[in-house]
């Protein structure tokens, strides 16, 4: 089920982002998520919109949105491979009509997935935070 976010999410919300991104992103130092566990608790989910796939009464993902431009999309790690990932950005695509977000080029299997559920390479960044190249995409 996908239900719009509630503030008591917001822990756990953190807890599945800081844990998905250090498995997703192995060429970033884990040190530098932990560093930024308080931006995404007090800045950036608090301003983004979000959307909360819920299993069996427990957060297994979620998305969040700033206008059409999808800032983050995480899903539980051992329940990753099961769909909420796709049924999330499905949702969104049916709430925004379009739709586009950044991902790291070393990050393969994310951007074959974001292929896979119809984005577009438009061009490529280095990430002022990382120095990582972050590959922009959209989808319409």
């Amino acid at each position: 089920m996908i239900r719009s976010y509630r503030k008591t999410d917001l822990e756990e919300m953190v807890r599945i982002w800081y844990e998905a991104s250090v498995i997703a992103h192995f060429f970033i130092p884990a040190s530098f998520w932990a560093s930024q566990k308080n931006a995404m608790k007090e800045k950036y989910l608090p301003l983004a919109e979000n959307f909360i796939f819920e299993d069996e009464g427990k957060i297994a993902g979620f998305i969040s949105l700033v206008g059409e431009h999808v800032c983050a999309l995480f899903v539980v790690p051992e329940m990753q491979g099961q769909g909420i990932g796709t049924a999330l950005l499905e949702y969104a695509k049916t709430l925004k009509g379009r739709l586009s977000l950044k991902v790291y080029r070393e990050n393969k299997s994310a951007f074959h997935f974001y292929e896979k559920c119809g984005f577009v390479a438009t061009g490529e960044e280095v990430d002022e935070y990382t120095s990582c190249v972050q590959i922009l995409m959209e989808w319409e």
